[in-house]
């Protein structure tokens, strides 16, 4: 019985077409919030669809004088993080062609957000399974991930974290196609060298969280090639590799790379010559009266200025900051917040499982480290990409902590570009304690260890937090939709456990 349990569970999971469920389940999410959460949703929706309006209404790239209207927006002339808006631009403009109606609008930007994300499930998918790893955990792990409540909803959203979320499997499987070529042949294929760099362009473009990862791509690459004992000839093969590419292709490459290179050097060049910051601070372009209307730099002067005031005490004190980021980026992927920036605890199962099986995961890692890295030494890519983005990411939160004596963009969506990498670490380090353990019987003990999992997972996960604590308010308001919403919340409602009200916090 147990035999045919693990027999079957093991062959759904490793089922080529079981990635079709799991984009779908990413979808059918994702497609419900977009044609029935009203407009702005909390991630920031509103600037985004605001700065891609402003694009609309220009064909180049480059905004030098702000626009009417846009001191909202911080500062868009010399802002790091444009290409995802600009891109967005093009669709947009084509849409509103057809239509004036900005719902219709909002909803069809959100659809192409949902598409980029899920493109970028597909392509973490195939990456995954470029390493020695099982199909079957792959598909667990990318299961588990779009069942966090806050990854439909930001695929549900129009942001740039779509973008990035699509770019970081590229990049990463650009490094990991020149890494396997310096092991096998050393060698370096021009035109997946050329790629790389100019897709660590266009992503850092797109967001500045991009940059560490793009730089530990490049820490990957180096280390591999500097451990190489034919360097000089690792290099030449660039150039030959180039040369044996057809004319349109080696065009093509180079437009891209030209181009690319070029806009970054615009940006993050030009931004460190002229203000001596890759991103320049709002006073520094433009005056305070404007730079007050934009919300987060508002936000942080007014921090600022009741610090140099009154002084007061860090907020939670400075020891306890690290277990407070840490809490707050798991807590904060569980939770639900609606239009007006209320937060709603998560449901107590789903972050509860995600602490336990979380804690207890990176102790595993820990130990087994060596071990899963001998299943294939190109698991170490992940390693400075994972920790430079990680590092990245507290250093700007704890700098900001240190400045304003409060905790500030803490948030657990940060996490989701490289979530899927730290996921399948965990389950690494799972599959090789039970292997250690149980020996013959760790295939069945897995099998039933995920089922558990999944169903511990499904009291609340995914869409269903945002649904069973909305109000009817949170909704487009139109009646039918109102009432449908209302109608399967109390049909799911009694069979998920909840020790908690749906009062904000």
């Amino acid at each position: 019985m147990i035999q045919r349990f693990t027999k079957f569970i093991t062959g759904l999971l490793s089922s080529r077409k079981f990635i079709i469920v799991i984009v779908g389940l990413l979808i059918i999410q994702a497609v419900w919030l977009a044609f029935t959460v009203q407009f702005p949703m909390a991630f920031d929706e509103s600037y985004h669809f605001g700065i891609i309006q402003v694009y609309a209404h220009q064909w180049l790239p480059f905004i030098t004088t702000e626009p009417a209207g846009a001191s909202g927006f911080g500062v868009i002339t010399r802002y790091d993080s444009y290409m995802f808006h600009y891109l967005m631009s093009f669709p947009y403009r084509l849409f509103a062609l057809f239509s004036s109606d900005w719902a219709s609008q909002i909803i069809f930007l959100r659809l192409i957000d949902i598409a980029l994300f899920a493109s970028g499930l597909v392509l973490f998918q195939r990456l995954l399974i470029r390493f020695k790893v099982s199909r079957a955990l792959v598909h667990f792990t990318l299961l588990m991930f779009v069942l966090i409540p806050v990854v439909p909803t930001l695929a549900a959203t129009i942001n740039y974290d779509n973008l990035m979320f699509f770019l970081v499997p590229i990049i990463t499987g650009l490094t990991l196609t020149c890494i396997s070529s310096i092991n096998k042949k050393q060698t370096i294929p021009a035109s997946s060298f050329i790629l790389l760099l100019s897709v660590g362009f266009i992503g850092s473009l797109t967001k500045y969280a991009f940059v560490p990862i793009f730089a530990g791509a490049l820490l990957a690459l180096l280390i591999v090639w500097l451990r190489s004992y034919k360097r000089k000839q690792i290099i030449a093969s660039i150039m030959t590799s180039y040369k044996a590419l057809g004319r349109p292709t080696q065009i093509i490459l180079t437009l891209f790379l030209v181009i690319s290179t070029g806009l970054f050097i615009e940006r993050y060049v030009g931004n460190l010559v002229m203000y001596q910051r890759f991103e320049p601070d709002c006073t520094q372009v433009k005056s305070l009266e404007s730079c007050l209307t934009y919300g987060p730099w508002g936000r942080n002067y007014q921090l600022e200025s009741n610090v140099e005031t009154n002084d007061p005490p860090y907020d939670p004190h400075v020891a306890a900051y690290p277990f407070y980021w840490v809490s707050e980026l798991i807590r904060k992927l569980y939770f639900t917040i609606n239009y007006d920036f209320q937060e709603y605890a998560p449901l107590p199962i789903p972050i509860a499982v995600a602490w336990v099986i979380g804690s207890i995961g990176t102790i595993l890692t820990i130990i087994f480290w060596r071990s899963i890295t001998l299943l294939d030494k190109r698991l170490l890519l992940l390693t400075p990409i994972i920790g430079l983005y990680l590092a990245g990411l507290f250093y700007e939160t704890f700098i900001a902590f240190l400045k304003f004596h409060t905790a500030v963009a803490v948030n657990g969506r940060y996490l989701i570009p490289i979530l899927p990498f730290i996921l399948i670490w965990l389950g690494l380090a799972y599959r090789q304690f039970f292997q250690a353990i149980l020996r013959r019987h760790a295939s069945q003990f897995i099998a039933i260890f995920s089922v558990v999992i999944l169903l511990l997972a499904l009291q609340g996960g995914g869409a269903m937090t945002y649904l069973l604590r909305s109000q009817p308010i949170w909704y487009w308001q139109y009646q039918p939709l109102v009432d449908f919403n209302t109608s399967l919340k109390g049909i799911i409602k009694p069979f998920i456990i909840d020790t908690n009200d749906s009062s904000p916090q």
